[in-house]
């Protein structure tokens, strides 16, 4: 009885139901927060640029979250998944007054960032991301976001054996537009050149799809998470050292990522 008490309270969070209310305690960068309860939150709607490593506009990002949330009372609400597989909730967030993911989104501190099935208003989140971009804010001022694709996350070390579980290397990529792209357009290259084209595949904007090295059938059904596979027999991608890069149909970079061994890397 004794190790099933033990059991029962080392996973309580994942039976105890998601708040809907509290006061933020911490902000650790642009889209992740600590709620009064302990709980930490993954921001729905909106990705910011990283601190570690560090990236142009993430202090930016999190002092502005900072001001905006620190003891103050904030209210949340969820789509299908409530929790991630950290165990952070991921949620919308807002005050009295002001939703975060829009007030990042329109200062240009974040891109839009949507992993279906959502329930959120975005085309409202679409629109503050583009009133940002015209006017040439935040995030929207550098090179790396002049580009149709962004990648918010890359994966090169699968778990366990790379080998027997390809499909464990990922990349994740955002369409940081305002229109529906054809991946059919891209391409994707290692550090080595070894390229990749991408398949004939709708990517609304905002939407995210997940790049897997190894093979599978893509998940084309935009009310669910976009899946693309590779179709690579082995490990594409180097544990120590490598690097991302994706192309258009004219050659031209869309968007740079390194992969380093103690490079840690969020959603």
């Amino acid at each position: 009885m004794w190790l099933f008490s033990i059991l029962f309270w080392a996973n309580a969070d994942s039976y105890r139901p998601p708040p809907t209310s509290g006061t933020i305690i911490a902000v650790y960068d642009g889209d992740t927060f600590t709620l009064d309860n302990g709980d930490k939150i993954r921001l729905r709607g909106a990705n910011t640029p990283e601190l570690k490593p560090p990236e142009a506009f993430g202090t930016d990002a999190r002092d502005a979250v900072a001001d905006l949330l620190l003891n103050q009372k904030v209210y949340l609400s969820y789509g299908d998944v409530e929790r991630d597989g950290y165990g952070r909730l991921i949620a919308s967030v807002r005050t009295e007054d002001t939703d975060v993911a829009t007030f990042l989104l329109e200062n240009g501190l974040a891109h839009a960032f949507f992993i279906p099935p959502e329930k959120l208003d975005t085309p409202k989140l679409l629109e503050a991301q583009e009133r940002a971009q015209k006017a040439n804010k935040g995030i929207w001022s550098i090179r790396r976001y002049q580009s149709d694709l962004h990648m918010t996350s890359f994966h090169a070390n699968a778990p366990g054996d790379d080998v027997r579980n390809v499909n464990g290397e990922y990349i994740r990529v955002t369409n940081i537009t305002s229109q529906t792209l054809n991946l059919s357009q891209y391409s994707i290259q290692n550090i080595r050149g070894d390229t990749w084209n991408f398949p004939d595949m709708e990517l609304p904007a905002g939407n995210t799809v997940k790049v897997h090295s190894g093979r599978g059938y893509h998940q084309k059904n935009p009310e669910k998470q976009l899946e693309i596979y590779l179709g690579s027999m082995r490990p594409i991608w180097d544990n120590e050292k490598d690097q991302a890069t994706i192309y258009n149909a004219e050659r031209k970079i869309q968007d740079q990522r390194k992969h380093e061994p103690k490079t840690k890397t969020k959603n």
